[in-house]
């Protein structure tokens, strides 16, 4: 049986540095976030909030939103 796979695009930009961040839902739930080809973080919806990875993969924090979320990297 061959799953597909759906993918979700959203572009909201988020200010990160004077840069332009460009995030993607690459999965119901889950985010990944780069600027300029640079990897930025994730955010993954979490039954109690939005959890913040930074670039190396470390936790920055937990959000009510995913827009919150978004925004606290950088």
């Amino acid at each position: 049986m061959v799953k597909s796979m759906e993918l979700l695009d959203s572009y909201d930009p988020v200010s990160v540095r004077e840069e332009l961040a460009t995030w993607h839902e690459v999965e119901a739930g889950f985010w990944v976030g780069n600027t300029h080809g640079r990897f930025l973080g994730t955010v993954e919806q979490s039954p109690t909030g939005w959890i913040t990875r930074d670039h190396a993969g470390a936790v920055v924090g937990k959000y009510p939103d995913a827009a919150t979320a978004r925004a606290a990297i950088g």
